[in-house]
């Protein structure tokens, strides 16, 4: 009888024990509740940010292809997306590729695209230059040039346009140029 009363008590020591912890963890539950519905705001609120930044990704892709078209005209992005929504969605084809076929697109859309490049006008190249200078007669040939004609010389007005270092640089040309009679 007393292994009964004992199994007995122990049993009755362990229903206790469990009654305890079940009542400490409704404790908790009820404190975490508010937490965990704080989090299920957040959640939500994360989500519904994920679907507008999505919408904006695909709003910028969406101006970055028409842009690419030569559309800036903000009147023109925006008539070039309402143009394009109102194509059948499983007819669509890819925007950029919609722009790129100018013949098939509505008046209202080409009017806003740039001209072809074949329609500017090209600048034209300049022409070679000819060397149209006299030449000397062969008397003149032997002749020395002047000291002050020329690109080497060295005036007072060219000395002082000079920087520091072209200064430096042509220092003993300047000073062999004073020099020479």
């Amino acid at each position: 009888m007393s292994e009964n009363t004992e199994a007995q008590g122990g049993a009755e020591a362990r229903i206790r024990q469990l009654v305890e912890q079940v009542k400490a963890l409704q404790g908790r539950v009820a404190e975490l509740e508010p937490a965990a519905a704080e989090v299920e705001k957040y959640r939500v609120q994360v989500e519904e940010l994920k679907g507008a930044t999505k919408a904006e990704r695909e709003a910028l892709r969406i101006e970055r292809e028409i842009y690419a078209a030569g559309i800036t005209d903000a009147e023109g992005i925006e008539y070039v997306q309402h143009a394009y929504s109102k194509l059948k969605a499983d007819e669509r084809p890819a925007l950029g590729e919609w722009l790129g076929n100018r013949d098939a697109l509505p008046r209202a859309v080409r009017a806003y695209l740039p001209e072809a490049a074949a329609a500017q006008p090209t600048v034209p190249q300049p022409a070679p230059v000819v060397d149209t200078r006299t030449k000397l007669p062969a008397s003149s040939a032997t002749a020395l040039p002047s000291p002050t004609a020329g690109p080497t010389a060295f005036s007072p007005e060219r000395i002082m346009s000079m920087s520091n270092a072209e200064f430096k640089a042509h220092f003993d040309a300047i000073t062999a140029a004073r020099a020479a009679p």
